[in-house]
């Protein structure tokens, strides 16, 4: 396709990650144009070159699409649309994103020992997907239990053979599971509480892995109170960069950027914006 639009659905404005490729467009000079629009509606995307959406919207978005792929109908989620043989189709590319991080920099995980998911939202429920994907087959869904009730039956229906728990936060420190991952999808920033049971990592094996996928506060303190106590991190600048390899691939960025130019560009972007966005 000729057009060098790009949109965004979602209610709040830009997303952190599109402001991210409006700067790395900037920065190449490849001329892409933004344009975000509180609400779904299909004309909006004639003659874009993609379309990202914010997940919270999937729910009003899905019933009024006529064909989706297994992975966005087995979550109940989508994340953007790329124009393939004509028709737009919708994608999960953050799904593929965590578990192409996760099959890469977390090879030796215990998938024998369980997974703690913290969140109530779309990114969890990616997040509990992927962990069963790779072969972990308990699963505890942390959260308020009345709000974890759609995820853990989404993620039932589609995770065959998978035990899925729920948790109340205030119960973590309570636990004396040794868990092989954790993975955080909650804006800690404003959860004290949260972060400060989280970070008793009682429920952690010795040699468990940390993901926060919060791109913000730049200065992680759940990662941070991890490595104290000698777990392995994964910071989320790993998912960003997988994610923003895997949106260039698809919209054809010619020659192709590394990885490492794409951690560079983003280290930058952070640096800029971490204050201000």
């Amino acid at each position: 396709m000729a057009s060098s639009k790009i949109i965004e659905f979602r209610r709040e404005g830009l997303s952190f990650f599109t402001k991210y490729l409006e700067f790395l467009s900037q920065q190449k000079g490849w001329g892409w144009q933004f344009e975000v629009h509180p609400q779904y509606a299909p004309e909006l995307m004639k003659g874009a070159l993609a379309v990202k959406v914010d997940l919270p919207l999937s729910d009003e978005i899905l019933p009024q699409l006529a064909v989706l792929p297994t992975l966005v109908r087995s979550l109940q989620c989508l994340d953007s649309f790329f124009y393939e043989d004509n028709k737009w189709f919708p994608r999960l590319l953050l799904h593929e994103a965590l578990r192409e991080v996760l099959v890469h920099e977390a090879n030796d995980l215990d998938t024998r020992a369980p997974a703690f998911i913290v969140g109530e939202n779309e990114e969890a429920r990616i997040s509990s997907a992927v962990a069963a994907e790779i072969g972990v087959s308990e699963i505890f869904l942390v959260g308020k239990k009345e709000s974890l009730r759609t995820q853990y039956e989404i993620l039932s229906r589609s995770q065959i053979g998978i035990h899925f728990h729920t948790l109340s936060p205030e119960d973590l420190t309570l636990q004396v599971f040794s868990a092989g991952i954790a993975i955080n999808a909650v804006d800690l920033s404003e959860k004290k509480n949260l972060l400060t049971d989280l970070s008793y990592f009682n429920y952690m094996k010795g040699s468990g892995y940390v993901l926060d996928l919060n791109m913000l506060p730049v200065h992680n303190l759940l990662l941070e109170e991890a490595q104290r106590a000698e777990l392995r991190v994964l910071p989320p600048l790993l998912v960003a960069v997988t994610l923003t390899r895997m949106w260039l691939r698809r919209l054809k960025v010619s020659p192709d950027l590394s990885s490492k130019e794409i951690e560079e560009s983003w280290k930058l972007f952070l640096k800029q914006n971490s204050s201000s966005v």
